[in-house]
């Protein structure tokens, strides 16, 4: 039997690896899954611009382009492995065109809506690039007749959509073979903290929105933006993962004394819990 939250035809996917990243000023996790492909968690995301990830959810499923990247995946969350949803990275975009920005939380609708026109505007310019019409507004054709060569332009890209798809797949297999060297490499900035290490900050942070979200119900400011907003602020970062490795330990502790001092209790997630991103 299917519930609301868990329907059986969205797939459960194995995180091969786990990284929390900054967006909107605020922090995402985003997983790679077994076919190689990026996701990004979709209540993260929906915390980002302050809507509820229940009603996105729904709005997902209900778009076929969007369902079909929508996954689910176990990972770690400090209180042990859950569940959660996950749409992949090509489809944010789609996604956030359709964001009602009256709904963003102030300190983001701004740039919101900026991203927004500029997805719009490189939406038409793609479909006018591939029919042959004039990329920056429709004001530049002179005669409607050109509009005639819409279709066969179309029918032309779909030939070529496909086999491009076919020449990808091929790729794609060749590329997951080497992925994994890549990756590894890729990350080791000497100074900043590991990716372990953003992991097990990106698990405490979470969980001291979540105390403060259940403290603070009606409170103006989604309480997770304001946790990072926070520790960015102590350590004068603007983006957290460019915390000096010198200061992890610091930074750690920071957090756990202000979920103390807010709930009166240890914040007791161990770090090794953390470490297998």
């Amino acid at each position: 039997m299917s519930t609301p939250e868990q329907p059986p035809e969205t797939p459960l996917m194995e995180a091969r690896e786990r990284l929390p990243i900054t967006l909107f000023d605020s922090v995402a996790l985003a997983i790679r899954g077994g076919d190689g492909l990026i996701y990004l968690a979709v209540s993260d995301i929906c915390s980002v611009v302050n809507l509820a990830p229940s009603s996105q959810l729904r709005r997902i499923r209900g778009n076929e382009d969007l369902a079909d990247g929508l996954v689910r995946a176990a990972v770690d969350t400090g209180y042990g492995v859950k569940e959660q949803y996950f749409l992949q990275l090509e489809l944010y975009p789609l996604w956030l065109i359709g964001v009602n920005t009256r709904k963003a939380a102030p300190q983001t609708r701004g740039r919101l809506q900026h991203l927004k026109r500029y997805l719009i505007a490189e939406v038409y310019a793609a479909f006018a690039r591939a029919t042959g019409l004039p990329e920056t507004s429709s004001r530049e054709i002179e005669d409607l007749r050109d509009l005639d060569q819409i279709e066969g332009s179309l029918n032309d890209l779909d030939a070529r959509q496909r086999q491009l798809e076919e020449s990808q797949e091929r790729a794609r297999r060749a590329w997951r073979d080497l992925d994994a060297r890549v990756r590894a490499l890729e990350g080791q900035r000497e100074g900043a903290i590991t990716e372990a290490q953003r992991g097990y900050l990106y698990t405490l942070v979470q969980a001291w929105g979540q105390a403060r979200a259940a403290r603070e119900p009606n409170a103006s400011r989604n309480p997770y933006a304001a946790c990072w907003a926070t520790l960015k602020a102590r350590f004068r970062l603007s983006r957290y993962e460019d915390l000096p490795l010198r200061e992890y330990p610091t930074a750690v502790a920071f957090v756990r004394d202000a979920y103390r001092q807010l709930t009166g209790s240890e914040l007791d997630i161990p770090e090794q819990g953390t470490l297998d991103l």
